[in-house]
């Protein structure tokens, strides 16, 4: 059956081409559509890391996912035949009743998870380049680490190619609609159609789920590059991956360098909400340059506060920040996964997994149940 079942894939950033590997995978005619090149920089899939932590503070929920996530990152990488996960450990640090801090600890107290505490003086010998708050608390986690994102990618795309998948750049859908047994989609104006369709817009999700009223909202943020060719911040000589919550609430990370640019570093939290994807004001930009400056010399005065390279990312609001991944209310041949807030990525071997469960058996794995569109109904 599934051999005949032709799907289309809307969206080759992490969970499209994703879902696009794991259908195709099951002998599915999977047609995956991206509006613009593939590994472009319009959307929130680019550059080369992603954080990946397992006792996870936004809901002890994602934990079973994430449990799942690593290991089809481990299942990926040895068909890529390179290293897609690195699993360095995670420093998390904020006072010990800020949603950080207190979220890590319930999912890890829930899930079984090992969190080592440390000391300000086991931080000062062991990572001298911060200097964070004598109230917070700092926490290591050795079961995280990060992806690395445009190699993930293009495993997806090249993996989805070789079970056959067909990939269509610089496709526009610009609607689609039930037609008898079918769903027929628009492409640059030529009309396709499909028995099944799978939906990951990233920030252009209002243009393809209007009709259920999608409540998700693009949000425009900055990340920042320092310290490129200082060999102390490399991978390889023991600077992790971090993730610090500030008295005020803010949340800012970083990773270790990978290549020559030097350490990423953004703000979780703020950005700047935009009436469409393609708005990105000079002033947001401008703050976010300030703000991610502030931090630095704060509170990780041991890396430059002079950047090297910034670059923009989109983040697709949800409502409550949680992802929505579900069937179409109207029509079942129709899943979709939305409002991804900006911290999906990590989730993305999973999240393919899932929709192609709803596309091929209505179902996705029970640990997905608190994420369906019907949280939001009324």
């Amino acid at each position: 059956m599934n051999a005949k079942l032709k799907c289309a894939v809307i969206g080759a950033g992490a969970a499209g081409a994703a879902a696009a590997c794991a259908i195709a995978r099951r002998g599915a005619d999977v047609h995956l559509f991206e509006q613009f090149s593939l590994f472009h920089d319009r959307g929130s899939s680019h550059g080369p890391t992603r954080l990946f932590r397992t006792a996870y503070f936004e809901h002890p929920d994602y934990v079973p996912i994430l449990q799942r996530a690593e290991k089809l990152w481990r299942d990926l990488e040895t068909e890529y035949g390179g290293a897609l996960y690195d699993k360095t450990g995670v420093l998390m640090a904020g006072a010990p009743d800020s949603e950080l801090i207190a979220g890590v600890n319930k999912a890890a107290g829930d899930h079984g998870l090992d969190l080592e505490t440390l000391s300000h003086d086991q931080l000062a010998a062991r990572f001298p380049w911060f200097s964070l708050d004598e109230d917070m608390e700092i926490l290591l986690e050795h079961d995280a680490g990060y992806v690395r994102a445009d190699k993930a990618i293009a495993a997806f795309i090249r993996h989805a190619k070789k079970h056959g998948a067909q990939i269509h750049e610089r496709k526009r859908i610009s609607t689609w609609r039930k037609k008898s047994d079918k769903l027929l989609l628009e492409v640059n104006g030529e009309r396709h159609v499909f028995d099944r369709l799978i939906i990951a817009p990233g920030a252009f999700a209002s243009s393809l789920l209007g009709d259920i009223g999608a409540p998700v909202k693009p949000m425009r943020k900055t990340l920042f590059w320092t310290a490129p060719g200082d060999d102390r911040f490399h991978c390889t000589h023991g600077f992790l991956p971090f993730a610090i919550q500030q008295s005020d609430g803010r949340f800012y990370y970083g990773f270790p360098a990978v290549d020559d640019d030097g350490v990423k570093v953004g703000e979780h939290t703020g950005g700047t909400t935009v009436a469409s994807p393609s708005d990105d004001p000079a002033e947001a930009r401008k703050q976010d340059r300030k703000d991610v400056t502030a931090f630095l010399k704060r509170h990780a005065p041991g890396l430059p506060s002079e950047f090297s390279k910034e670059q923009s990312c989109l983040y697709e609001m949800s409502p409550d920040s949680h992802f929505i991944i579900d069937k179409h209310p109207a029509d079942e041949r129709v899943s979709f996964a939305i409002g991804l807030s900006g911290h999906g990525f990590k989730f993305a071997p999973a999240i393919g997994e899932a929709l192609a469960d709803l596309a091929l058996n209505g179902e996705a794995r029970p640990d997905f149940d608190f994420l369906k569109f019907s949280r939001f109904s009324g």
